[in-house]
């Protein structure tokens, strides 16, 4: 087993930035939305939630690409650690249909692959 450095994974940090920049999969989220209009109230905003999620894990990648890493947030720190579905727990039922979506499933992926290294990123010394 390979032994990742904080440096190596700051580098895949630097390379996977810019994919945290891709169109909203709004399509996808509005699909969903009606799909399970029956399970979603009408105050429930999977489209803005995600959003408020996802700018979490790009924020706290902004203060790392920054040099400011000492500086994100507590509570950042704290939604960092959790997955969409742990905070947005109204959510938790989209789990095991997310691949019926594969422009929100690879967003998902993707900003999930971002939040796992910046917990591996600073939990190294």
């Amino acid at each position: 087993m390979a032994i990742i450095s904080k440096q190596q994974i700051y580098e895949e940090l630097l390379v996977r930035k810019n994919s945290l920049y891709n169109p909203f999969p709004y399509d996808d989220t509005d699909k969903i939305q009606f799909d399970f209009k029956e399970e979603l109230s009408d105050d429930e905003c999977l489209t803005g939630d995600l959003n408020t999620y996802w700018m979490n894990i790009a924020g706290c990648l902004s203060y790392i690409l920054n040099g400011n890493e000492k500086s994100i947030p507590r509570g950042q720190l704290e939604w960092l650690c959790l997955t969409f579905f742990d905070i947005f727990i109204q959510y938790k039922f989209l789990e095991g249909k997310l691949a019926d979506y594969p422009t929100f499933l690879k967003e998902y992926l993707n900003y999930e692959r971002v939040r796992l290294l910046l917990l591996s990123y600073l939990s190294l010394k």
